[in-house]
């Protein structure tokens, strides 16, 4: 992006068998609050940690800010469904809700080389997530002739540092084309790197105040694609394949 230029992304993101742990200290059938008998139920047998599996989707709008040449500024909100599959003594909870969840994202990103035709541009991203989703049903649940309605809240803090590498393929010269909506040419820019991730879950009875929670690290190769279409928009699409599958696809437009 050129010094002093804003963009605004929109776009939709997706996430499916999240790798997610609860840390759990009580022995036998856990749970995150003894004293009702809908809460939501770990199978631990001992103390140790738990693997739960996290599920959703949101739309979000990411505004980015770059002041200088190196360095760019962003900040994110999203809101969308999410649910987590927890194993129970039995069977395995899946926990979901009516209300949308809503995630907000700072970062910034700082260019260590630029773009180059001997060499691809290289940056390194650093980010904080904050999002929070909120139950009302379990199923199958684990309590025979009593509703399985319940009233917890989950909330993630994601933390992420990405080294990412990124080239900018002209495929036709600009000068082969007399409309103005491809006076640029036709471009795409393929990149990917590593992404190291910490989330931290905390799981929160809201009747009785229990709370269960724990963090897992990540660290995940990323791919994705950006395709210039016109002078100041563009569309992309990316993916993260390791502890879950993570993809997005969005438009954005930019300002100077």
């Amino acid at each position: 992006m050129p010094k002093g230029s804003l963009k605004v992304l929109a776009f939709y993101q997706g996430v499916s068998e999240q790798d997610l742990k609860f840390s759990l200290t009580d022995t036998g059938t856990c749970s995150v609050g003894p004293t009702n008998p809908n809460n939501v139920s770990f199978a631990c047998g001992q103390q140790g940690d738990v693997d739960v599996e996290g599920n959703g989707s949101y739309g979000a709008v990411k505004l980015v800010y770059q002041p200088w040449e190196t360095m760019q500024y962003y900040a994110a909100v999203g809101a969308g469904e999410y649910g987590v599959k927890i194993p129970s003594v039995t069977v395995t909870n899946s926990l979901t809700g009516d209300k949308p969840g809503m995630s907000y994202t700072l970062g910034a990103k700082a260019v260590v080389f630029p773009d180059s035709a001997g060499m691809p541009a290289l940056a390194v991203d650093a980010s904080v997530t904050r999002s929070r989703h909120y139950f009302n049903r379990r199923f199958p649940g684990g309590t025979p002739n009593v509703s399985n309605n319940i009233d917890a809240r989950l909330e993630l803090m994601a933390y992420q540092v990405s080294v990412e590498a990124s080239h900018l393929f002209t495929v036709v010269e600009a000068d082969k084309f007399d409309l103005v909506a491809l006076k640029g040419g036709v471009r795409f820019e393929p990149y990917g790197g590593i992404r190291w991730s910490r989330t931290v879950a905390d799981l929160k009875d809201l009747v009785d105040g229990g709370h269960a929670g724990g963090s897992q690290d990540v660290v995940t190769p990323f791919v994705g694609l950006r395709v210039p279409l016109f002078e100041h928009e563009g569309v992309f699409a990316e993916s993260t394949f390791v502890g879950g599958f993570h993809h997005a696809l969005g438009l954005e437009v930019r300002f100077e």
